[in-house]
């Protein structure tokens, strides 16, 4: 299934900086309080996680790749407060973490411990596994992934199938990237698009690296979510702009396989419902963050049986 919804807007550069309706169906599971703090994951390490409301299925959102999880609260046209997170905490539990080596603007970077890079989505999954456990976080789980958030979400659901309820994919990036380029013109993308941070982000030493030729070797032999997962695939309408050391004539074989990369995702379950954000770039949570929203509720209702 395919719409087209969402009122006109303009393409948007990466946020340089983000700072920190239906009743919830009432569950077995005890849920806690308002959390905003450090979870001790083992290992010596810990996570910071951030969780508001009450309510069964929890949400769980992603940020993309070396963002901090709290531009989930940001919006382009609000700022802070106006973000998709607030906008389902009403609804529902619901919580945002911080990677490793995540960052807002330098030196405002994140709050969870640093570990060894790169890494992979794979990992990452891990982490967030041990992170909701620690916390104490009940599931069943609704992952909410922007970009490489959307990857690291489909990993925990292949990872443990039994504890996710849903799933919602924001322009997410997927394994069809590699997959439907020759070796050369990948080789190039990872390059100059996954692995040259801004001059701004580059100053972090302990700055998020993610291995995508790992990580999307991961994914494929479990690309295809159980059956009964319900998934909604939320598409830009604009495409990436042209980075420096890239021709536009690159610029656009990239745009055009992104395309191809959502069908992908759309089509690899049956019923996975497949929405354009009308006028948006990549950040569609920053830039139609009700629409975002919309699509987490409906998730969040159907898993209720509402």
């Amino acid at each position: 299934m395919r719409a087209r919804v969402g009122p006109g807007g303009l393409l948007v550069a990466l946020i340089a900086i983000c700072l920190a309706a239906f009743p919830g169906a009432a569950e077995a599971q005890t849920y806690g309080p308002d959390r905003a703090g450090k979870v001790d994951i083992g290992g010596g390490r810990d996570l910071y996680l951030e969780c508001h409301g009450s309510g069964s299925p929890t949400v769980i959102f992603e940020a993309g790749l070396r963002s901090r999880g709290d531009i989930w609260s940001w919006s382009r046209t609000g700022g802070t407060g106006t973000g998709v997170f607030p906008r389902i905490t009403p609804v529902t539990r619901a919580c945002i973490y911080d990677r490793p080596g995540t960052l807002v603007h330098f030196p405002v970077v994140g709050r969870s411990d640093p570990v060894a890079m790169p890494r992979s989505t794979g990992d990452v999954a891990i982490d967030l596994h041990a992170l909701v456990a620690a916390a104490g976080e009940p599931g069943p789980y609704v992952l909410v992934g922007a970009s490489t958030g959307g990857l690291i979400a489909r990993e925990f659901a292949s990872f443990y199938p039994a504890e996710v309820a849903g799933l919602v994919l924001v322009d997410a990036i997927s394994e069809a990237m590699e997959g439907l380029m020759k070796p050369g013109q990948f080789a190039r993308y990872n390059l100059y698009y996954l692995q040259s941070p801004s001059l701004d982000a580059a100053q972090y030493d302990h700055l998020e690296a993610i291995d995508f030729y790992r990580s999307f070797a991961e994914m494929k032999p479990r690309r295809r979510s159980p059956r009964r997962l319900r998934t909604v695939v939320i598409s830009a309408d604009y495409g990436f702009g042209v980075p420096a050391g890239v021709s536009r004539r690159f610029a656009g074989i990239v745009n055009r396989t992104w395309k191809r990369s959502q069908r992908y995702l759309a089509a690899l379950r049956p019923k996975t419902k497949h929405v354009i954000a009308a006028g948006s770039g990549h950040q569609i949570h920053v830039n139609e963050p009700g629409l975002v929203a919309r699509y987490v509720r409906g998730v969040v209702a159907k898993s209720r049986g509402l």
